[in-house]
């Protein structure tokens, strides 16, 4: 559309200037809680890729696009039979709290727990209690 033709025109020296580690630290910054947890490395491992020739167009695209279906239409589809667990960072700033709680009112939503002091990044925040509740999910679905 207009739009991603306009960022693909004349977007490039604006991605230019924030394809830095300082600026891609900042944005990192807004939704981790825990800012300590933005580090080099996970700049690096973000930034990367954002390096390589091309890749202003992909991320253009990605902004001139929708963000992609919400969780409620899917949760809602009748061809859903898969139990899905739900976890989320309570400090998340983008994703309020109670429309994720409000995801439990769906058939297919066995649990929805909320991780206090996490941010919008669960899985790279807080691993250590990410990752044990998706293996009891796992585990409890081969029971």
């Amino acid at each position: 559309g207009a739009v991603q033709q306009a960022l693909r025109d004349n977007g490039q020296p604006l991605f230019d200037s924030l394809a830095k580690p300082a600026t891609v630290s900042a944005i990192l910054k807004e939704p981790y809680y825990d800012a300590a947890q933005v580090t080099d490395e996970l700049v690096d491992v973000l930034l990367t890729p954002l390096l390589r020739e091309g890749s202003a167009d992909v991320v253009f695209d990605t902004l001139s696009y929708s963000a992609g279906p919400l969780p409620e239409p899917l949760l809602a589809d009748e061809r859903l039979s898969a139990p899905v667990q739900v976890c989320f960072g309570e400090a998340d700033p983008w994703t309020p709290p109670a429309r994720v709680r409000a995801l439990e009112r769906f058939d297919s939503v066995q649990r929805v727990v909320g991780l206090p002091g996490v941010g919008h990044c669960p899985h790279d925040e807080a691993p250590q209690l990410v990752n044990p509740m998706i293996l009891e999910f796992v585990k409890g679905l081969q029971a």
